[in-house]
């Protein structure tokens, strides 16, 4: 019975994120990422993205169709980002697009949190809400339910916590940053996504990743949250230790390295 309550879940998309709604959004291959010369691959800069729109590449779930789309594509010190806001809605951005973990197991990226939803606590349904989200997508499981870390700024749990919401397929989540400390400043944030595939997920990283999400929401506390996310990047190993905090460009010196590794609290 159990198998087939998940089947149904999966094919009526009742999970955070299903991917089969996401049938329109076109998907980017390795093959056609940017890389640099020390070897990273862009995943999403919105360089290619008019400002004050929607990101290029990015779509939504099919049930969010008629909700507000509070995000758009900005610019600070010449640099393309998105802006994020929620009053309410909760509607996840996804782009489709494929690297291989193996390869590239560092992701960077930079945000920021302008706005905290009060009392927001990850853990539990009624105060299921975040500053800012950004969901890693690695594959499916037999059933079609999607294997995916989703890392948060959180407004009250410690940095380095790591747990999800009781339920069916609810994603772990990692968090990132906490609380008000940082807010308004661009964040340089880094994970090492096989160590956290094998710590949360406990198996094998794939050889192709499905595609990363985003989500600024502050439906469950009925509140509001704002942040903003920039140029998301993959790295090989040997480059971890090593990685300049490009933040930097986007806002000056009020950037924030954050702390390359966490652990569990």
């Amino acid at each position: 019975m159990r198998r087939y309550i998940f089947a149904w879940l999966a094919s009526n998309c009742i999970l955070p994120i299903c991917l089969s709604h996401y049938s329109s959004v076109p998907t980017a291959y390795a093959d056609n990422l940017t890389t640099s010369s020390d070897d990273f691959l862009v995943i999403e800069d919105f360089s290619d993205s008019s400002l004050d729109s929607l990101p290029k590449g990015w779509n939504w779930r099919r049930k969010d169709d008629d909700k507000p789309k509070s995000y758009s594509v900005q610019t600070s010190n010449g640099k393309h980002y998105l802006a994020a806001q929620d009053t309410g809605h909760s509607v996840v951005l996804i782009k489709r697009v494929h690297w291989n973990p193996q390869k590239y197991p560092i992701m960077t990226w930079c945000w920021r949190a302008d706005d905290l939803p009060p009392g927001g606590d990850e853990r539990y349904t009624e105060t299921n809400d975040s500053a800012a989200g950004v969901y890693v997508i690695f594959s499916h499981n037999f059933l079609g339910i999607p294997r995916q870390i989703k890392y948060v700024w959180s407004t009250t749990l410690a940095q380095g916590t790591i747990d999800r919401r009781k339920g069916i397929a609810r994603p772990w989540f990692v968090v990132l940053e906490s609380g008000p400390e940082k807010l308004g400043q661009w964040v340089f944030a880094t994970v090492d996504l096989e160590s956290d595939h094998k710590r949360v997920i406990d198996d094998e990283l794939p050889e192709k990743t499905i595609g990363i999400a985003v989500l600024t929401d502050a439906n469950s506390t009925r509140a509001h949250a704002r942040a903003a996310y920039a140029d998301f990047r993959v790295w090989p190993r040997k480059a971890q230790g090593s990685i300049p905090n490009y933040c930097a460009t986007l806002a000056g010196t009020d950037t924030i390295t954050a702390p390359s590794t966490h652990s569990p609290h």
